[in-house]
């Protein structure tokens, strides 16, 4: 289960707006059609309350911190990693190479190395874990020119630290002088 929300402004009339999907609600559940007042209009099923407890609780975290706060310490870490990476020779390393210009995630090759076969070196050899290949864009691999075997990623989040991405610069240092 997902989930999601939908807000509606004044002017969308709620008779208008079709459901994906048709069931049961628990406002209505002597009902076989879904009543006609929103919310309940559009969400047929059993709601995923733990999703929503979930969500709920990620978007208070986050309000607590604050938006700006996050992205600054993502984007440190970014800047940290991307320095680094662009320090360690035989890696190739994708994207604007600016911290400020992008998210926190970052895609990189090693020279000699199947993407594949780095994530899994990474994982078992060094506990440090990215995803590999071609991240649900072949079209983008291919203006890359990293199709078919796509890159190595690394995503970065508010949870990481200095001393992980040190961690995985060593890792990936370590992998890239092995070749070589």
């Amino acid at each position: 289960m997902g989930t999601g929300g939908l807000v509606v402004g004044e002017r969308v009339a709620a008779a208008a707006l079709t459901p994906l999907k048709y069931g049961g609600t628990g406002s209505r559940s002597e009902r076989e059609e879904q009543p006609e007042f929103l919310p309940d209009r559009c969400e047929s099923g059993t709601p995923n309350a733990v999703g929503l407890a979930g969500l709920a609780a990620a978007v208070r975290w986050v309000l607590a911190r604050g938006v700006g706060a996050i992205r600054d310490h993502e984007r440190g870490l970014t800047a940290e990693l991307l320095a680094g990476l662009s320090a360690i020779p035989g890696v190739v390393v994708y994207g604007p190479r600016d911290a400020g210009r992008q998210t926190a995630t970052v895609s990189l090759n090693i020279a000699g190395l199947a993407p594949s076969e780095v994530g899994l070196r990474l994982d078992e050899e060094r506990g440090v874990l990215c995803r590999v290949g071609l991240h649900c864009s072949p079209a983008a691999h291919r203006t890359l020119g990293t199709f078919p075997g796509g890159t190595v990623r690394f995503g970065l989040g508010t949870f990481n630290t200095s001393a992980e991405v040190a961690g995985a610069l060593e890792a990936v240092g370590r992998l890239a002088a092995g070749v070589r």
